[in-house]
Parts: structure tokens; C-alpha cells; sequence
């Protein structure tokens, strides 16, 4: 399961129908596994509530909302690099295999066809919420991401680039992978580099990081038993954010 908000799993609904609304107020009042933080009529809202604080775990939104379109609503949660971005349910009246597809590519994690019955709702909410692949990898990329600004590492540095890969091996795939092994991996994934101008680039970027001095490194540097008169190794850094990240995602 996705790590839960709390006790139970909490849920913020967007749709313009306020009968629905209501019903699923008072539908959520009765289940006890499910906390429902907001039912909201439009995207903007939705998105205005993710700013003000920890996200929902799951999110069911109207592909037909008054205000924006299900893709524009997609489109500004991404663009809010939430740590914990909230799985995605999409209602809709019709669906068809190139919509859910695009929906899918565009951040939607399942879909649920209206009318539908209240328990279904709900059950659909917590089925989504389970980690499918798809989801596992998004939340853990948001992770990587999240901590990456954190860390204030230069976006435009390779440096950085290739930290973002490693890491997505060591938290998705390698745990345990050396050094060699890594380097190797992301070596195959650019043709005209080596793994030794890689190490060179993320110790570039690890530098940089350094210099920051962000309160995010000094705590990565106290999670490592290490102090911050010096630049943490290129591995140590990498492998002990891992660490973190998979204890985050519950991996």
C-alpha cells in the first residue's frame, strides 16, 4: 500500500455536480477507513488546496470539470512537484482505449465510469491507491525530484542528470548495486560517455551541492554519521538519499 496520511486513507473529490457532492459528503461520513478532506467544484480549486497543504492520497476528479479540462488539471498538478502527489482517479461518463491511454500517459492512475454507486467509488479509491507499478514509479520519482531542489543540485549540471538515474535504480531496482554496476547502467543509457566521465560529472554536481550547504544536505550529512567540512562521497551521498527515499516510500 501507498503510504497513508494517517489511520485511514484520505480523499479530496473535484466535480462541478453539487448533488453528487453532497451525497458523497454524507456517504463519507459513515466510512471509516476513508476521511474525505474536500469535495470541490473546480481544478482551480483542487489545485489551490494541494498548495495549502499535505496532498490527499487519492484525488477523483471529473473529466469534466466547469473551469479546466481533466488534461489541464494533470498538467498543474505535475507542475506542482509535490513530494507526495495524491494517485489519480478520473470519472467520466464514456471512456475509450486512446482516452484512457492519453490519460494515463498524462499522470491519471485509474478511471471510474459515472453513474456509478458510492461504494464503488470508494472501493475504486482504495484499489488506486495500491502500488501499482506505475504509481510505485511516479511517487518515487516525485521523491527524487523533491529532494534534488532540496538539495539545491543545479539542473543544468550532467552531474545532476545522472544522480536523478542512479537514484531511480538505487530506490526502483538496485538497491544493492556497487558503484561499478551503476555507473555501467547509466553509462548504456548515454552512448557517447563512460562510466569514469560520470563519477567525474556527479562529483561536479556533488560539489556544487556541498556549497549549498542546503539544511536538506546537513541533514543527509547527519543521516550519514558525517560532518560538512567536506563534500560527502559521490556513492555515500547517493545511496544514503536511497535509503531515505525507499524508508519514505515504505520500499
Amino acid at each position: 500500500m501507498v503510504k497513508p496520511s494517517g489511520p485511514f486513507l484520505t480523499v479530496v473529490l473535484a466535480d462541478g455536480d453539487r448533488g453528487l457532492r453532497e451525497a458523497v459528503k454524507l456517504y463519507a461520513s459513515v466510512r471509516q477507513e476513508i476521511r474525505l478532506r474536500a469535495a470541490v467544484a473546480t481544478g482551480a480549486q483542487v489545485l489551490d488546496l494541494l498548495k495549502e497543504g499535505q496532498p490527499p492520497d487519492v484525488l477523483i476528479a471529473d473529466a469534466c470539470l466547469p473551469d479546466m479540462s481533466i488534461f489541464e488539471l494533470l498538467s498543474g498538478l505535475a507542475r506542482l512537484c509535490l513530494k507526495d502527489p495524491p494517485a489519480v482517479v478520473v470519472s467520466m461518463y464514456a471512456t475509450s482505449e486512446t482516452l484512457c491511454s492519453k490519460l494515463l500517459t498524462a499522470g491519471a492512475d485509474f478511471f471510474i465510469l459515472k453513474p456509478y454507486h458510492l461504494d464503488s467509488l470508494f472501493e475504486t479509491a482504495v484499489y488506486t491507491a495500491c502500488s501499482t507499478q506505475t504509481l510505485q514509479e511516479r511517487r518515487a520519482y516525485a521523491h527524487i525530484n523533491w529532494h534534488l531542489l532540496a538539495l539545491k543540485a543545479p539542473a543544468s549540471m550532467e552531474g545532476t542528470t545522472y544522480m536523478r538515474w542512479i537514484l531511480s535504480e538505487l530506490v526502483l531496482r538496485a538497491p544493492t548495486a556497487t558503484a561499478d554496476e551503476l555507473y555501467r547502467t547509466v553509462a548504456l543509457m548515454e552512448s557517447h560517455t563512460t562510466p569514469n566521465t560520470i563519477s567525474k560529472a556527479i562529483g561536479r554536481a556533488v560539489q556544487a551541492i556541498w556549497k549549498q550547504n542546503t539544511q536538506e544536505y546537513q541533514q543527509l550529512c547527519a543521516y550519514c554519521g558525517e560532518g560538512t567540512e567536506k563534500p560527502l562521497a559521490n556513492m555515500r551521498l547517493l545511496k544514503s538519499l536511497a535509503l531515505r527515499i525507499r524508508w519514505e516510500l515504505w520500499l
